[in-house]
């Protein structure tokens, strides 16, 4: 499984979330949540798990499974 980095943006500019707001409620700063949310930056567990609870979804909601090789 990885996360979908474009998938958690969709929705976050699909709802009308603000990353400021995401970013001061989950702790994570602004910069480092841009570069997630542009897939340039990795996205740690802690860090997943905080988004995801400050954005109401469960954990899975942008994880996908890996392609077979």
């Amino acid at each position: 499984m990885f996360f979908d980095f474009s998938e958690m943006k969709d929705y976050v500019d699909k709802n009308g979330i603000k990353q400021k707001a995401i970013s001061k409620k989950s702790g994570i700063s602004e910069v480092s949540l841009s570069l997630i949310l542009q897939g340039k930056r990795k996205c740690e567990a802690g860090e997943y798990a905080s988004l995801c609870n400050v954005l109401g979804v469960d954990p899975y909601t942008f994880m996908k499974p890996r392609e077979p090789n």
